[in-house]
């Protein structure tokens, strides 16, 4: 996920929750491309929450881990690689916590939190 998938994100108030879309594979199986989520900036990430993160000129939509002062953004699909993110405030380049997943079918909606 980049910026540019971040649209009127000017006309939300900060914490207010928004619906994105994903744009790649690398939370596959659980977030196909293409599929939309709601991210809550509000909460505040535990080990194991999915989270979109901001981070140089992207954003990345990974899972989680918290140790100590250090985080782990772990992708789903095995293609792609885990960041170690060694910055006591990363907590600052956490946009929010996904919350809702939902696709064309019933069945692929879910809840998380």
């Amino acid at each position: 996920m980049e910026n540019s998938y971040i649209e009127n994100s000017e006309n939300c108030a900060a914490k207010e929750p928004f619906a994105l879309r994903v744009q790649d594979s690398s939370m596959e199986p659980e977030f196909e491309n293409g599929c939309i989520i709601i991210i809550d900036p509000s909460i505040s990430p535990k080990t194991g929450d999915f989270v979109l993160f901001e981070k140089k000129d992207t954003i990345i939509l990974r899972e989680i881990h918290i140790l100590d002062e250090n985080i782990e953004l772990k992708p789903l699909n095995p293609e792609f690689s885990i960041e170690i993110i060694k910055d006591k405030d990363y907590k600052t380049h956490i946009i929010g916590v996904v919350t809702q997943r939902a696709g064309k079918k019933r069945s692929y909606h879910k809840k998380y939190g």
